[in-house]
C-alpha cells in the first residue's frame, strides 16, 4: 500500500502585506500589496506624485460638473441625463415639463423683460433749448 507523501509546492507561500493591511503580498513590491504599494511609490516617487495629482484633478473635475447639473425633473423627479432644459428660475426640468406655465415659474419674466428694455434704450435728454436762446 502506498503511503501518502505531501509533495512540496514550487511556488513559495502566499505572504500578507507588510503593511498589515490584510491583502497578500508579493516579492515584486516588497511584500506590499498592490494598493500599499501605489500609496508608498506615489508619496515617495516625484513622477508618481505628479501622475496622482493630476488623477486626482481630473477626478474631482466630474464630480463637479455632476453636482452642477442636476439630472432629474424638478416638478416630476423624472431622470433627463442630457436632455434636461434648464429654466430662468435655475431648475432643471423634463420635456414636459419645460415651460414656465408647466411646472409653475416663479421667476418674474415681466419684470426682466423691463429691465432688458430699459438697459437697451436709456432715456436721452437734450439741452433745454430757452436757455440757449
Amino acid at each position: 500500500m502506498p503511503s501518502f507523501q505531501p509533495q512540496k509546492s514550487a511556488a513559495p507561500a502566499a505572504k500578507l502585506c507588510a503593511a498589515g493591511c490584510g491583502y497578500f503580498g508579493s516579492p515584486a513590491s516588497h511584500d506590499l500589496c498592490s494598493l500599499c504599494y501605489k500609496k508608498r511609490h506615489s508619496v515617495v516617487g516625484g513622477s508618481g506624485s505628479a501622475a496622482a495629482s493630476s488623477s486626482s484633478s481630473s477626478a474631482a473635475a466630474p464630480e463637479a460638473a455632476r453636482k452642477a447639473q442636476p439630472s432629474r425633473c424638478a416638478a416630476c423627479c423624472k431622470k433627463v441625463g442630457l436632455t434636461g432644459f434648464v429654466c430662468r428660475c435655475g431648475k432643471t426640468f423634463c420635456g414636459r415639463h419645460r415651460y414656465a406655465e408647466e411646472h409653475g415659474c416663479a421667476f418674474d419674466f415681466k419684470g426682466a423683460g423691463r429691465v432688458t428694455i430699459a438697459r437697451a434704450n436709456p432715456l436721452i435728454k437734450g439741452d433745454k433749448l430757452p436757455n440757449k436762446i
